[in-house]
């Protein structure tokens, strides 16, 4: 199945793309998809970062479906 990653914030510049494509197999939950971006870009892991799925926030157990959209980011502060 494939799925959408978009990244923002500091995410972006590690991964130096705004959005990438992935072939994942069925089961799969947003830690998986994480652990498999920080393997691919080590300095994600000096990050804590939360996702959301479909522009709802969700939590790292959420288990993904074909065509989702899975957003990642540093968690955000507003004042």
């Amino acid at each position: 199945m494939k799925i959408e990653i978009r990244f923002f914030a500091r995410c972006r510049k590690i991964v130096g793309d705004n959005q990438k494509e992935l072939e994942v197999e069925e089961g799969m939950k947003i830690k998986d998809i994480i652990d498999i971006l920080i393997n691919e870009y080590p300095e994600l892991k000096k990050e804590k970062l939360i996702a959301s799925r479909n522009h709802k926030s969700a939590s790292l157990n959420t288990e993904l479906k074909d065509k989702d959209v899975v957003a990642v980011f540093p968690p955000v502060s507003g004042g």
